[in-house]
């Protein structure tokens, strides 16, 4: 009788733990955002790529196309960014196209290249070009006066920047994504690399109020570390929002940003 009792008991810890899995699993919500909209393999072109031309002798990052690439990573999801249309909770710049910078400093330069690129007012533009605009030919990073300057000497450029804030240690949380939401990318500079500037060019509030899942998509002159070359980078929203700091300017420590577009005719 003992054993049989102990026999029944057994058999329902067994149905109630396998009911609980179950029930766990048909309980799970898919995941929003990007994800879904692009699950396909990782996309390793460079049709996306704005060309170097025949005036650069590349460096830096250009020197080391598609070394780090690789191929099916178990650790990097590489959707197809330049394709991806804004949905759901995601919000994207459309075919914005990327380069890879061709100095070790030349961050600021090329990440202004992109904006151009994006805006269709390149030409036949090339980072060197742009370096002389900043008003200080020596090699060394860009600050944000110096990326003003760039964007005043081509003329016909809207601009709006850290220095235009009227208490710039304290950005407003959605300010990257009203931003985008107008079709606009945002020029960022922090401490990555020790001192980097990229694009943002995408936002994936993955369709929670918290921030905390928030996702950013962005253009990197940079991009060596996630097994695609191809100009993008993810980067956790609170990770850049909260860390946003900037050692490379002389005017302010953190939140340095660059929104520039054409002025309207």
């Amino acid at each position: 009788m003992k054993q049989t009792v102990l026999w029944v008991l057994a058999i329902g810890m067994a149905a109630s733990m396998m009911t609980a899995c179950s029930g766990k699993q048909q309980g799970a919500q898919p995941a929003q955002g990007a994800g879904n909209q692009s699950s396909v393999a990782a996309v390793y072109t460079d049709d996306n790529k704005i060309p170097y031309g025949d005036r650069l002798e590349l460096e830096g990052a250009a020197s080391v196309e598609r070394e780090a690439d690789v191929q099916d990573s178990p650790y990097y999801k590489h959707p197809d960014f330049y394709n991806m249309k804004s949905s759901g909770s995601l919000t994207i710049l459309e075919n914005f196209k990327t380069i890879q910078q061709a100095t070790e400093w030349t961050c600021g330069p090329t990440s202004a290249l992109m904006v151009l690129e994006y805006y269709g007012k390149r030409g036949d533009l090339n980072e060197a070009d742009l370096v002389k605009l900043r008003q200080n030919d020596e090699p060394g990073a860009t600050t944000l006066r110096q990326m003003i300057n760039i964007f005043d000497g081509l003329g016909g450029w809207e601009v709006t920047s850290t220095y235009d804030m009227e208490n710039y240690e304290e950005l407003p949380e959605d300010m990257i994504l009203t931003t985008l939401k107008e079709g606009k990318p945002i020029l960022l500079g922090w401490d990555d690399w020790g001192g980097h500037w990229l694009v943002i060019i995408g936002y994936d509030t993955m369709g929670t109020d918290t921030t905390a899942d928030d996702v950013l998509i962005l253009a990197d002159p940079y991009d060596t570390t996630d097994h695609n070359q191809d100009g993008y980078l993810i980067q956790s929203f609170e990770r850049l929002y909260y860390n946003w700091s900037n050692r490379f300017d002389p005017d302010f420590d953190r939140n340095v940003f660059l929104i520039a577009s054409p002025k309207e005719d």
